[in-house]
């Protein structure tokens, strides 16, 4: 019986033919000459074998080092930041080396910027059964390119094998130059006061002067309507948004927050800021030092007396995440750390985050199930009240480092070639207070719903829909409900533009009778019935409810979407048009909701909770 079958190659039958014994020559007597040639004839054989399988086997894994692309930091040792093209050449490599990773769009959503940029994004599913569902959004700001440059080299080291468990239970969507109006508009004068790439870095704004970060309300660009549509489509867990500080001197390498969202679920926040923590004390615990975003508050001498973090506001990336129920997590690296040093601290501090929601999965797909449970049974109990202040508190006394660096001429931090800041340097150990958490003000009840004025209709149902804010026929509102009126009691009016909008801020109250000050137009039964109708009892009600709430602070009232019928001006005489929102059932509004009618509200959030985890 054969133990080895070898490929009888045309090497191997020559070696074979030269060493045949004559007739009849027992096999004791044959040359030990011939026996060591037929040997190396076999060895050669099956060393050309094994080394055949090695290689197919190399290729086809796609373990071969050669075959992975560098990035353009990579590639041109921190001197430039990558381009559209550039990424979409190296995500295109990785992809054809992976076919997992594939170029992603969300349904309905716009392909460009409105200057024609394309708006790019990945894709990578998981290896392993029921993921969760992480999207990762960089270069919001361009200026902050070391998280676009980061991202890529993070979704390479997870294809090349070496994050297992990311693999596996992580399913990903990330667009690394969401700003695409300014990802190529790279220019050396840009954030001059950070080490950069000598390629320079972009603007903060997008083409129309317009901060992305203080869009996710007003949906008001390209880019924020991608993203919500990305939100519908991709359904995912936790939003991860990277930037870079604006020159705060804490020294830590990082800086992050959870999402500090007015009205959130009080539960699920808590869980977010948990992740935070536990992510900061194993990080810390390398070396890394990390801590809550913010910076120093500074008293009349301008000496550090707390640390503070920063706004509440709905409207940034990471904070509306909470509107949705979903983990958001900003992420700060340090400005005046090299540009290199950014970049590996961006790669760190984004992989420990995927760690920890793999390990942490079934517990954060509980949270969320459980937050969506919470808003269903505040609608059916008719306990709906949500606030519209908040005020930060102190969290706990943390050890900090205020730095000071050697300024050259221009008050700019001295720093050699390489990016690295030279010179004196002072470092202040302070324990200061930490105000890093906030406790929520102002409550009011929440109406069964909102009617719109048709005449908007054109201008708000879009943006509506576009946050997932289910929009009926004023037809379909509760007719035994009590119509409200919106009575002010204050205004104020921007001095200057904020976001291209004088913003409107209201004061005020519902009531069931009309307001003193007549308008030109009334309300009729066919206005009523004509109008637009969005219920707070559905999932996205919060978020509906900030939205329309003329005393919202992020509201569409804010935003200027109502403005003409608000705000009498110059050239305007007589009696304004009348108010184009309307409450519907304020006080106690869910206790008339009948018992089918609550057990509707629950059943449909419960289906919108199991459709996501399908």
């Amino acid at each position: 019986m054969k133990k080895y079958e070898f490929e009888k190659t045309d090497e191997f039958e020559i070696c074979l033919q030269k060493e045949q014994n004559p007739p009849g020559q027992p096999l004791s007597k044959r040359p030990k000459r011939r026996l060591a040639r037929l040997w190396l004839c076999l060895e050669f054989t099956m060393r050309n074998s094994f080394c055949h399988i090695v290689l197919c086997l190399a290729a086809a894994t796609g373990l071969m080092a050669q075959s992975w692309p560098k990035t353009i930091v990579e590639s041109t040792n921190y001197q430039r930041t990558s381009t559209i093209a550039d990424i979409r050449a190296y995500m295109d490599e990785l992809a054809r080396a992976v076919p997992a990773l594939r170029p992603y769009h969300p349904q309905n959503a716009p392909r460009t910027t409105e200057t024609g940029k394309p708006l790019l994004a990945w894709r990578l599913a998981a290896t392993g059964k029921n993921p969760l569902r992480v999207y990762v959004n960089a270069n919001i700001h361009s200026g902050e390119v070391e998280g676009k440059d980061a991202i890529q080299v993070v979704i390479r080291e997870i294809l090349q094998g070496k994050r297992p468990d990311i693999r596996q239970n992580i399913e990903l969507v990330v667009c690394p130059a969401y700003n695409a109006d300014g990802t190529d508009a790279l220019n050396p004068a840009n954030r001059p006061y950070q080490p950069n790439p000598k390629s320079g870095v972009g603007p903060r704004e997008n083409a129309f002067g317009l901060d992305l970060n203080r869009d996710m309300m007003k949906a008001a660009t390209g880019n924020t309507r991608w993203m919500l549509a990305m939100y519908r489509d991709f359904d995912p867990d936790c939003v991860i948004d990277l930037h870079a500080t604006n020159g705060s001197r804490h020294g830590f390498h990082v800086t992050h927050a959870p999402a500090h969202c007015l009205g959130g679920d009080d539960t699920l926040a808590d869980f977010n800021r948990r992740l935070l923590i536990e992510i900061r004390e194993k990080l810390n615990s390398k070396g890394m030092p990390t801590y809550d975003y913010g910076n120093f508050h500074l008293d009349e001498n301008r000496q550090p007396v707390a640390w503070e973090t920063e706004t509440i506001r709905q409207n940034m990336v990471s904070n509306y995440a909470m509107m949705e129920n979903r983990l958001g997590v900003l992420v700060e690296t340090f400005a005046f750390r090299s540009y290199r040093d950014r970049v590996a601290d961006n790669i760190v501090f984004i992989l420990e985050t995927l760690d920890w929601l793999a390990e942490n999965r079934e517990a954060v797909r509980r949270e969320r199930k459980q937050a969506d449970e919470r808003w269903a049974g505040l609608c059916a109990k008719g306990n709906v009240e949500l606030p519209l202040k908040g005020k930060m508190v102190e969290t706990e006394m943390y050890n900090f480092e205020a730095h000071e660096y050697a300024l050259d001429e221009q008050g700019r931090p001295l720093r050699d070639e390489y990016g690295n800041y030279t010179g004196e340097k002072k470092i202040t150990r302070l324990t200061l207070p930490s105000f890093v958490a906030f406790e929520w003000t102002d409550h009011v009840p929440a109406p069964l719903g909102y009617l719109v004025d048709r005449v908007f209709a054109d201008k708000v149902r879009p943006v509506l829909e576009a946050h997932g804010i289910k929009v009926l026929s004023g037809a379909q509102r509760p007719k035994d409900e009590t119509i409200m009126y919106f009575h002010e009691t204050d205004r104020s009016i921007s001095k200057g533009a904020y976001q291209g909008v004088f913003t409107l801020t209201l004061n005020g109250e519902w009531k069931p009778e009309l307001p003193e000050k007549r308008a030109a137009y009334l309300w009729e039964t066919e206005d009523l019935d004509n109008a637009l109708y969005v219920p707070i009892n559905q999932p996205m009600g919060r978020l509906a409810f900030y939205l329309l709430d003329p005393r919202a602070p992020d509201s569409l009232v804010f935003w200027g979407f109502f403005t003409s019928s608000f705000v009498r001006g110059q050239g305007m005489w007589g009696e304004g048009p009348r108010c184009p929102i309307l409450a519907v059932g304020v006080k106690n509004a869910c206790d008339t909701v009948s018992v089918a009618s609550a057990a509707s509200v629950v059943s449909e959030t419960m289906n919108a909770i199991n459709d996501r985890e399908e």
